[in-house]
């Protein structure tokens, strides 16, 4: 019975298929992105994927411990077929932000790269300013 009833997800699933918006195709939902994050002994590696995102519509920032990549997206489509006196004319612009927290960052030394639909951050590690916790004894 639960099944006669249509879910949000299905919802969702048709209004992709009836109007085909090929930038959900391309970025998935808009605002996320799969992103991964690698730690070494020397740096930390943010690995986001952007396909069909052009280098100069994305921008990134490290601000107070905070690593912000974020875009914008826009798109136009024109089709006409005079014969049945048709036209369609669509524009769409989306965005999408995303921020992460990683702490004792050499500020200075942050290297990006955008090949392939891959953005790849390099953030090299630095000693940590603030001191190792201490263990308190209780009297």
């Amino acid at each position: 019975m639960n099944n006669m009833f249509p879910s949000r997800r299905d919802f969702r699933d048709l209004r992709r298929q009836f109007f085909d918006d090929t930038f959900d195709q391309v970025l998935g939902e808009a605002g996320n992105f799969k992103t991964d994050i690698i730690e070494d002994d020397n740096e930390y590696t943010v690995e986001a994927e952007l396909p069909g995102m052009d280098k100069e519509n994305i921008e990134l920032d490290y601000h107070d411990n905070i690593l912000s990549i974020s875009g914008k997206q826009e798109s136009e489509t024109n089709e006409e077929d005079k014969e049945r006196n048709y036209i369609r004319r669509e524009r769409s612009s989306r965005s999408f932000s995303r921020q992460f927290l990683i702490r004792d960052v050499d500020e200075d030394n942050i290297s990006a790269r955008f090949e392939n639909g891959i953005l790849k951050v390099k953030l090299p590690k630095k000693e940590s300013d603030k001191p190792e916790n201490k263990r308190i004894d209780i009297q």
